[in-house]
């Protein structure tokens, strides 16, 4: 790490785990910083806070501090939301009272000119005299879902789970994180890294490639400032780790927005692309595929080979999904004649006697045979991946409004039957992808549902055929790295 005068792993502990909390600015004032980032410490209720406010003897019912000296604890983390004209005297009161970290939310300036630049430089030497390594400025915050800690006035509740993500926007942060929960991902850390003044996306990355929590990892990138650096430790990363980055500005005026946002330096698109791919680096083009790819990549196992199965219960969607994934580089798998004969016992004589597998109208509920054909397919030695057209989610899930569900006892056989065949599936090294092709029946959160975990959902053919292609690219990365090193 650059200018950090603590180590590595003692720094991320204060950020990402701290004991107790200054919020420098607190507020009563609904809609601020200091109001949002306060109720959210309060909340959680998971380690003491102490408000920070020279003007307000008194912010949520709760005795303030004038300034962080008169607090008698030692502490971990300053949160620091104050005029960006106020920092300054704010991190010298930081560094007289041994802070050992610290994230600066307010804005004011990188982003905003040459005036704003100096104004960094002043809290950034300030800063290294103590020897604070810190977040931002010009920073939305960051979150820790294992510890139970977060700053972020902004996302709702975050579940738990394998990802780590680090953002240099706020609100594409948040849209990524809310988009991955309701398909059933959940977050390890997160970090809005505002104008990376002293800690940056180089920093997180290597950070997150230690960290025991972290199995997946995503980047919402405007430019990189150690761009060698940050290849370097993704190249060494993708070999154990996944990464998934969504890369803006690529255009002329994304560029010059990304500057005025965060000051970064996008960079040539084209080069961008080439070194991702070299340091086997996911590159998604939008927010919903980056969603996609980590709901493959974090509920299946790669794909070993680019043959599908589909069993859909409608012609049309199978020749929809198929033109998708036919385009994507995936063939239709040649099932085995003992696949089809098990088909032909199960299915009725106007099947289509292929793959996609069409399952003639048949009752996709209470019914096992259903299992026994998705079972089928998955069990052919011919085929690398299951595309369900059939949406694979918890019976009740999945049931028209008004419409009877069926017996307890059916549903629930139903369910572990699907249970069973997905632990089949990761022992066999096969990913299943559903895609629910009635969008009103798409669960509208999976969440923290333990069911959800075991299933790759999808709202269409197009997106799941996309982030299985991604999934297939970095497997093939990895083989080729293996047999390199071998």
């Amino acid at each position: 790490m650059n200018n950090n005068n603590q180590s590595g792993d003692g720094l991320w502990q204060y950020l990402f785990s701290p004991r107790n909390v200054a919020m420098v600015g607190a507020s009563d004032v609904p809609g601020s910083w200091g109001f949002n980032i306060m109720r959210t410490l309060l909340h959680a209720n998971t380690r003491k806070t102490y408000p920070v406010n020279p003007s307000h003897p008194v912010v949520m019912g709760m005795n303030t501090f004038k300034s962080v000296l008169d607090i008698p604890d030692e502490l971990d983390l300053a949160v620091i939301a104050v005029p960006a004209a106020r920092v300054p005297q704010v991190m010298r009161d930081c560094v007289q009272k041994r802070v050992k970290s610290a994230i600066v939310i307010s804005g004011g300036f990188s982003e905003t000119g040459e005036e704003g630049k100096q104004l960094e430089k002043e809290v950034i030497e300030i800063a290294r005299q103590g020897g604070i390594r810190f977040i931002g400025p010009n920073t939305m915050g960051h979150s820790n879902a294992h510890a139970r800690f977060s700053i972020l006035g902004f996302t709702g509740k975050v579940f738990a789970g394998p990802v780590s993500f680090a953002a240099q926007s706020g609100n594409m942060g948040s849209r990524i994180m809310q988009l991955g929960n309701a398909q059933g991902v959940g977050f390890s850390k997160f970090v809005c890294t505002g104008n990376e003044a002293s800690i940056r996306l180089e920093d997180y990355l290597e950070f997150y490639s230690n960290d025991e929590d972290t199995k997946v990892i995503t980047f919402y990138i405007e430019g990189l400032r150690e761009a060698r650096r940050f290849l370097k430790l993704a190249k060494e990363t993708t070999r154990r780790k996944p990464i998934v980055v969504m890369k803006s500005g690529s255009t002329k005026g994304a560029q010059a927005a990304a500057r005025s946002h965060t000051g970064a330096m996008a960079g040539s698109d084209e080069v961008y692309t080439a070194a991702f791919r070299q340091a086997g680096v996911i590159r998604a083009e939008t927010e919903d595929e980056v969603a996609d790819v980590l709901t493959g990549l974090v509920k299946q196992p790669l794909p070993r080979g680019n043959r599908i199965g589909i069993l859909t219960m409608g012609g049309g969607y199978g020749v929809v999904t198929s033109e998708a994934m036919e385009k994507d580089g995936f063939q239709l798998a040649k099932l085995s004649q003992k696949t089809l004969n098990k088909l032909d016992s199960l299915l009725p004589a106007r099947w289509s006697h292929g793959n996609p597998v069409d399952l003639a109208g048949m009752d996709t509920m209470g019914d096992d045979t259903v299992m026994q054909c998705l079972e089928a397919i998955l069990e052919d030695n011919g085929v690398d991946a299951m595309i369900s057209l059939i949406g694979l989610a918890k019976s009740g899930q999945m049931m028209p409004p008004g419409l009877r569900a069926p017996d307890k006892d059916v549903t629930e056989a139903r369910d572990n039957r699907l249970m069973e065949i997905s632990k089949r599936a990761m022992q066999m090294g096969k990913p299943i992808l559903s895609v629910g092709h009635i969008p009103a029946l798409m669960p509208e959160k999976q969440s923290e549902d333990r069911f959800s975990d075991n299933f790759a959902l999808f709202s269409g053919p197009q997106r799941m055929s996309r982030a299985l292609r991604h999934m297939l690219w970095y497997r093939r990365y990895l083989n080729e790295v293996n047999s390199v090193q071998d």
